[in-house]
């Protein structure tokens, strides 16, 4: 008899990809013929810039890059991600503890929940959002209060509509500015906000900042890691793919709260086993 394929109750919970559906029906309506633009996942229509190409190309070459650089990625990575941090956003970053490389941001928003989500904790997710922020959260066994982003409040969660009791069972809140879908750029006073929330709730901060170098009018978008505080309560995502058209690259990081990441790399100091 065929072995009997029972997938786990987490697999079960989780809804389908938004971007996978979205990518089938356009597959299927290019199938008849038709022509179609693309409102799908966010990926460029412009190449990645030749000098990056080239500068792979040229590291490749280098034996030494083809090996493990574990957890942590390599120095000069970290060094030169801190110091875009400096120069872009006037961060000061310890790149051996504050920065931590990624697969893609992705990889760090869908993962995150396992390293501080326990089943029946509650994760703060904007509503309409990018769907990893929710099944992440289902995949940790956790609780999703939507956190509804409007027109009347310039697209920035009310903090205050949220409920006591949960708040006080809130462990994570994902926030994403630029805002993937509404290009809403939060305000400084919105992050003191969201720092003072944090700080009273015990709640940690996700930010994606993934469309902040995706601007007009020479309106720089802040970084959330800007705001006085915001490293006591937090980590921000920065991914490569948007700003350098490099999506299938995987190239992002986490940077803030050292204890943040520490626990995220699975570097935290775990208390000993019972024997």
């Amino acid at each position: 008899m065929p072995v009997t394929t029972s997938f786990a109750q987490r697999l079960q919970h989780l809804p389908p990809y938004l971007f996978a559906e979205i990518d089938k029906v356009r597959r299927a309506v290019i199938a008849q013929g038709k022509d179609v633009i693309n409102l799908g996942v966010g990926d460029p229509d412009t190449p990645t810039p030749a000098h990056i190409v080239a500068a792979l190309q040229r590291a490749a070459l280098e034996p030494v890059n083809h090996q493990y650089a574990l957890d942590q990625g390599k120095p000069a990575l970290r060094q030169a991600c801190a110091a875009h941090y400096l120069r872009r956003f006037g961060v000061r970053l310890d790149p051996d503890t504050e920065i931590l490389p990624l697969l893609g941001s992705k990889e760090g928003i869908g993962h995150i929940h396992l390293a501080f989500v326990n089943p029946g904790d509650v994760v703060l997710v904007p509503e309409p959002g990018y769907p990893v922020y929710h099944s992440g959260t289902l995949f940790a066994g956790g609780i999703t209060h939507w956190m509804p982003l409007t027109r009347a409040r310039k697209y920035l969660p009310d903090l205050g509509a949220i409920p006591a009791d949960i708040a006080r069972r809130a462990r994570l809140m994902f926030l994403c500015y630029p805002n993937n879908p509404t290009a809403t750029i939060a305000p400084r006073s919105f992050f003191e906000e969201v720092v003072a929330f944090a700080k009273q709730h015990d709640i940690l901060v996700c930010h994606d900042a993934a469309y902040c170098d995706v601007y007009y009018d020479g309106i720089k978008p802040p970084s959330f890691l800007e705001v006085p505080g915001a490293k006591d309560v937090g980590i921000e995502f920065y991914s490569l793919s948007k700003t350098y058209s490099m999506t299938g690259w995987r190239a992002a990081f986490a940077a803030g709260n050292r204890d943040l990441l520490a626990g995220f790399s699975g570097q935290c100091r775990m208390p000993p086993l019972p024997r």
